[in-house]
């Protein structure tokens, strides 16, 4: 009985905590800001917006699929009886230029969007982009 009063606790007290998480600002809680951003554009450029960022998303899945198995061969390579350096110099400059498609792709997109959108636009879209970015614990800088 006590067994389960306390693993009952524990996962209301869990609960609790992952809701509270989720709107502080740091978890899902930022999809609403994002959507209240994606609302003040009118619907047509709301639409290009997604589908623009569909498209590199789906240009990047590529990309991070191999990026994922350089990121094996470099792990097999340091791992490995005798260390390859110039092997491992190649993998590791290869998924640099592999990241560096990626930003550029994304770059290609914001070009595409701040051509056709007004000044007043293009400043939502600053937003988006600067809130996008603010992933993986990383604090804006100030």
């Amino acid at each position: 009985m006590k067994k389960s009063l306390a693993v009952l606790v524990i996962i209301v007290a869990m609960s609790v905590y992952s809701i509270a998480f989720a709107y502080d600002g740091k978890g899902r809680g930022d999809r609403p800001q994002r959507q209240k951003l994606l609302n003040q554009l009118p619907a047509d450029k709301e639409m290009l917006f997604h589908q623009t960022m569909r498209g590199v998303r789906e240009k990047a899945a590529n990309i991070l699929e191999q990026i994922k198995t350089l990121k094996a061969e470099i792990n097999d390579i340091l791992t490995a009886a005798e260390f390859n350096e110039a092997l491992f110099l190649e993998k590791t400059k290869r998924v640099q230029e592999l990241h560096t498609m990626i930003r550029a792709a994304k770059d290609e997109a914001i070009v595409k969007l701040a051509k056709q959108f007004t000044q007043e636009e293009r400043k939502i879209l600053v937003k988006l982009i600067h809130q996008k970015h603010r992933h993986h614990g990383r604090q804006p800088a100030h």
